[in-house]
C-alpha cells in the first residue's frame, strides 16, 4: 500500500513537472523595445523575440532550445532583419521575475550562423522584466465571465447555443481566447456560412469595462492569424502578450 501511494505521488509530480509554462518579458524605452515570450516544457524551450527601435527596422523571430539548469537557457534565434534571414546563438539567464540576455562576442559559423565565441563567458547585464499574465482555468469565475461574453455574439452568428474549447490569457484588463467553437447540441448549424466557420479556428479579444465586466472587442473565424492581426491593428493599446 505504501509503495502504491509513493508511486502515485511520484507520477503526479512528474505530470506537474511536464506542465508547460508561458512566460513573457519586456524592456521598453522611448527609443526601442524588446519583447520575449518563452514556452518552457520540461527542459525544452521555444518562443519568440522582437527587438524594435521606434523609427528603424528591427528584428523578429523564433527561439528554440533547452533549459540547461540554474536558470540558464540556451537557444537558437532564427529571425528576419531588414528583409534578410539570420540565425544566432543566444544564452539567457532566468532569475526570479527577470530575464537577462547574455552578452558576448559572436563569430560566423557554418551556414552563416552567428555563434557565441565563448558561451560560458557571456555577461548578464541588462534585464527584461516579467509581464503579468494569468490563464483563467476552466470552472473559474473569470473564465466563465469571458466565455459568457463571447457566447452572446457567437451564438447569434451560428444560430444556436455554442461551446468553446481553447486557451485564455488575460493581462492588464484585456483577454484573448483562441481555440474552437462547436454547437452545444452537436448538430451542424442550419446556416451554411456558420457551418463553414465552425471548421476554422476562432479568436476573440476582450476588454473589461469600468465596472469590471468583460466585453468582446473583436472576434472572428479564420484558418490563419488574420483575425488576431486585425485585432492587434485595431487595438494597439492591447497588451502584446495576448498576440503571441
Amino acid at each position: 500500500m505504501k509503495i502504491s501511494v509513493l508511486l502515485i505521488l511520484l507520477s503526479s509530480r512528474l505530470v506537474l513537472a511536464a506542465e508547460p509554462q508561458m512566460l513573457f518579458f519586456a524592456k521598453e524605452s522611448a527609443k526601442e523595445f524588446t519583447h520575449v515570450a518563452l514556452r518552457i516544457e520540461g527542459d525544452q524551450v521555444s518562443g519568440t523575440q522582437v527587438w524594435q527601435p521606434r523609427e528603424e527596422h528591427g528584428a523578429a523571430g523564433t527561439l528554440d532550445g533547452i533549459l540547461a539548469g540554474d536558470g540558464i537557457i540556451q537557444v537558437v534565434y532564427q529571425y528576419t532583419i531588414e528583409g534578410s534571414e539570420q540565425e544566432e546563438e543566444q544564452v539567457f539567464k532566468l532569475e526570479g521575475d527577470k530575464l537577462y540576455p547574455g552578452e558576448g562576442e559572436l563569430v560566423e559559423g557554418k551556414g552563416g550562423r552567428l555563434n557565441l565565441k565563448a558561451p560560458n563567458q557571456v555577461v548578464f547585464k541588462t534585464a527584461l522584466t516579467k509581464v503579468a499574465v494569468t490563464e483563467p482555468k476552466a470552472g473559474s469565475p473569470e473564465r466563465k465571465a469571458i466565455m459568457d461574453a463571447m457566447r452572446v455574439p457567437v451564438a447569434a452568428h451560428v444560430g444556436t447555443a455554442v461551446t468553446f474549447t481553447g486557451d485564455v490569457l488575460a493581462s492588464g484588463g484585456w483577454a484573448r481566447f483562441q481555440g474552437n467553437v462547436a454547437t452545444a447540441n452537436g448538430k451542424v448549424p442550419a446556416k451554411e456560412e456558420a457551418a463553414m466557420d465552425l471548421e476554422l479556428d476562432f479568436f476573440a479579444l476582450l476588454k473589461k469595462d469600468e465596472e469590471g465586466n468583460w466585453g468582446v472587442a473583436h472576434w472572428g473565424f479564420a484558418g490563419d492569424i488574420g483575425v488576431s492581426e486585425e485585432a492587434k491593428e485595431k487595438f494597439p493599446e492591447a497588451p502584446w502578450v495576448l498576440f503571441q
